[in-house]
């Protein structure tokens, strides 16, 4: 399920507390103080900085770049270490009477750590605060970060005074947040890639062959090897029990470009000039028109990118209508796999809302359910994946069939979520 917050008026604020006026440099002698300049931070006199968090939506992160000027010249070399104390965000709500919580450390990272004001200048190196991603945040609150420079440590104790320059940075946001979570792929460990099968060592037979596979993926990176996103894999009972793929999904090269499908849908990609984007959510959809895989002339399966037909392509194996050649899934075939092992076949990204149909959807269909199934049952559906869960170690069937995927106890599984920026449904 695509997991929305809706936030009509979320106020995020950045609190920058800098070391302030009148650091001293180390002296050999302790009563040798040099008073230093005033340390300023950005608009610390003119108020809060504002930030667009559409600018964070559409590039799905935003770095604010900053230095520490001083009023004059440093007479010798600054060194200040900058780190987040959530303890400041007590002290602040005391003072001035508000009720901000922490900001919660997956928004922002601190991409630079250290201030240097070198002797003979006025401003320090390059310093940037990254937000990335607004998901979890409740509707209605407001969230402070304090992040603090000190100086160095070998001259703490040696201050003229202990005055603070502060900035404040605002987020506010007035329009709706909805954020898509799934697993996270991007770590190839044997805790991830994993055969899921159904209870009780289920077997699925998919009837007159129809199906469809669905999908969502969010490439954070293509490498130059086989990036394997996901199988649903069966055996042909009528050729030895070969195990093959209904629906294998892999992404072959740096671009995104070739051979969506493999083994028993082999559509290729590569020679359309179509390529699947990174750092964006993907419906990929393969249906297989069952009636037609005994004649193995006539095109069986289709490939749509969100929504949109961009590959077909014949069956490679025969099948069909007996029940010796019919499709089947579960716990003595292969059953369901995600991502790989390998360093040169796993996946850098996310999975999530995954389908298995059992007919063939028709184009007008596929678009209708891009983002949402309106009313998901066990009439049409083999399973309904969500993804949503966010935690644990369970993939829960929503499609009443009750044919839940579970890791094992001990496997660390990896959750996170992106923003939906998938097409509206037709």
């Amino acid at each position: 399920m695509i997991m929305k917050n809706n936030i009509n008026r979320l106020t995020l604020l950045l609190l920058v507390l800098l070391g302030g006026v009148g650091f001293t440099s180390c002296s050999d002698d302790d009563n040798d103080f040099i008073e230093l300049p005033t340390i300023e931070m950005p608009q610390s006199e003119a108020g809060p900085v504002s930030i667009d968090y559409r600018e964070i939506l559409d590039a799905g992160s935003y770095v604010y770049d900053y230095t520490i000027k001083l009023d004059k010249p440093a007479a010798t070399t600054l060194l200040c270490d900058i780190a987040v104390d959530e303890s400041m965000v007590e002290a602040y709500n005391a003072a001035n009477n508000t009720s901000y919580k922490m900001m919660p450390a997956f928004v922002y990272e601190l991409q630079a750590k250290n201030a240097i004001v070198k002797a003979g200048q006025q401003e320090s190196n390059s310093l940037s605060v990254k937000f990335s991603s607004l998901f979890g945040l409740v509707e209605g609150e407001e969230y402070l970060l304090p992040i603090v420079a000190t100086i160095d440590e070998t001259c703490v104790g040696q201050f003229v005074t202990d005055t603070r320059s502060v900035s404040y940075f605002t987020i506010s946001i007035d329009g709706e947040l909805d954020y898509i979570p799934g697993l996270n792929m991007s770590s190839y460990s044997t805790d991830m890639y994993r055969t899921l099968s159904f209870a009780n060592d289920e077997v699925v037979t998919i009837e007159d062959n129809t199906h469809t596979f669905e999908m969502l993926v969010y490439p954070y990176s293509w490498h130059s090897g086989t990036n394997y996103i996901g199988t649903w894999r069966g055996k042909d009972t009528n050729n030895n029990n070969e195990v093959f793929s209904g629906c294998e999904l892999r992404v072959t090269g740096a671009t995104g470009a070739s051979n969506i499908g493999n083994r028993q849908c082999d559509l290729t990609l590569a020679n359309q000039n179509i390529t699947l984007p990174a750092n964006q959510w993907v419906r990929l959809t393969i249906t297989c028109d069952g009636t037609k895989t005994g004649q193995n002339i006539e095109v069986a399966y289709r490939l749509y990118i969100n929504g949109e037909e961009v590959a077909s392509a014949k069956p490679t194996k025969r099948w069909g209508p007996s029940s010796s050649q019919r499709f089947k899934v579960g716990y003595t075939l292969t059953g369901i796999q995600f991502g790989n092992t390998s360093s040169s076949m796993y996946f850098d990204g996310l999975i999530s809302d995954i389908r298995m149909w059992k007919k063939c959807l028709t184009a007008e269909e596929v678009k209708a359910n891009l983002r949402t199934i309106a009313s998901p049952s066990s009439s049409d559906l083999y399973g309904y994946w969500k993804l949503d869960e966010g935690e644990g170690n369970t993939l829960k069937d929503s499609s009443g069939n009750g044919r839940d995927l579970t890791f094992p106890a001990s496997a660390n599984i990896i959750w996170n979520a992106e923003f939906n920026d998938l097409p509206q449904d037709n």
